[in-house]
């Protein structure tokens, strides 16, 4: 998810409860997290440091407790910024981490190319570096996790597409598409992949409209197209925020309605928030494509301790880990470096009850309260 502030997220409350997830579920600790900027937990293994984008969604607040969980349980202090969704900050905050010489440093990228230069100089200053959620295009680091933002896209219209030949009998109908922020390389990929496989469909009608990631400016987006299409059919969202803006705007015109219902609007959305889980349990939102905040920080934290900072090389090849409901993912060699690429999956119906669903572990084990 690569996103801007959300003010609404602002004023919600996040709780931390005493809940520890086991090892054998998620590898992590128990530590609940500490204000952004400060140092806490470890043994002497040295200073994991994120740098984070940001604390205003729910997504990246689960990204930075992943990386913290993680660090503190394979030893290390931990230390976290926070850019306010502002590159430049971003950018200081990189080399302000850097200055301390920490074990390793991780980020989620603000600026997919802006980062480069950095990641050079940490590489010369045998920082090992790790990218989560939003690879960059330029650089090399030592290892990205992330997932197939195209195919993240494809999927979601998929769904679309297999839902409204389910409802006329053909492909045909009125989509939205609220996509993110396109200075985003993640959100690009996903806007690509959508209207790449709704361009094989002429009697589907696509309103592709730009949200920016920001939940108000949504339900602004989502709200004009329903006054200029009201038998919209079809709305999709690249994350979960904008998700929360698009049903803000149904509701205010009585149009959130179940999936039994024949005036329903199906809906598909990206991420795989808690919030999304029970979308799915009330009927409003057809199907998540799940990526795995989690396992981002996790796995980049074991692949950096394990191998880079020991001077190892990241095997390349299949992660399996049946603790993550995915279970298996390919890491393999790319211009920026070992990359490993989570598959996109379905959270429907069938499986949103799953405890390895991430939006399942972070309520259910970690006690973090969206």
């Amino acid at each position: 998810m690569t996103t801007s502030p959300n003010p609404v997220f602002n004023r919600r409350t996040f709780g931390l409860g005493a809940l520890g997830l086991t090892a054998a579920l998620a590898g992590c600790g128990t530590t609940q997290a500490g204000p952004a900027g400060a140092a806490s937990g470890g043994a002497g293994g040295g200073t994991g440091a994120y740098c984070n984008k940001g604390m205003n969604y729910f997504f990246f607040v689960v990204q930075n407790e992943a990386v913290k969980r993680k660090s503190e349980e394979l030893g290390h202090t931990f230390k976290t910024t926070d850019a306010k969704f502002d590159s430049s900050t971003q950018f200081d905050n990189w080399n302000s981490l850097l200055i301390s010489k920490p074990a390793f440093l991780i980020a989620d990228p603000i600026d997919s190319e802006g980062l480069a230069p950095l990641a050079q100089k940490a590489k010369n200053q045998k920082v090992p570096v790790g990218i989560i959620d939003t690879p960059l295009t330029k650089g090399e680091v030592d290892f990205t996790i992330a997932f197939d933002n195209k195919r993240g896209g494809e999927m979601a219209a998929e769904k679309i597409v297999e839902l409204l030949k389910k409802k006329y009998g053909s492909e045909k109908g009125t989509v939205l598409n609220g996509y993110g922020a396109l200075s985003s390389s993640a959100w690009r990929a996903r806007k690509e992949g959508f209207e790449g496989v709704m361009a094989k469909y002429p009697g589907i009608k696509v309103i592709s409209r730009p949200t920016e990631g920001d939940e108000a400016t949504a339900v602004s987006v989502a709200g004009a197209t329903l006054a200029e299409f009201p038998d919209l059919d079809a709305a999709h969202a690249p994350s979960d925020s904008i998700t929360r803006g698009i049903i803000t705007a149904l509701r205010s015109k009585n149009k959130a309605l179940p999936k039994d219902d024949p005036n329903h609007v199906f809906l598909t959305s990206i991420d795989g928030e808690p919030q999304s889980l029970q979308w799915i349990k009330d009927g409003l939102l057809d199907a998540e494509v799940s990526q795995d905040p989690v396992a981002y920080g996790e796995i980049c934290v074991e692949m950096l301790t394990k191998y880079t900072a020991t001077g190892g090389a990241i095997p390349m090849g299949e992660y399996a880990n049946a603790a993550y409901y995915w279970e298996k993912a390919p890491v393999m060699s790319t211009p920026q470096g070992p990359s490993c690429v989570i598959p996109p999956f379905y959270i429907d119906s069938s499986n949103v009850d799953d405890p390895r669903q991430w939006g399942n572990v972070v309520v259910q084990k970690w006690g973090l309260k969206q």
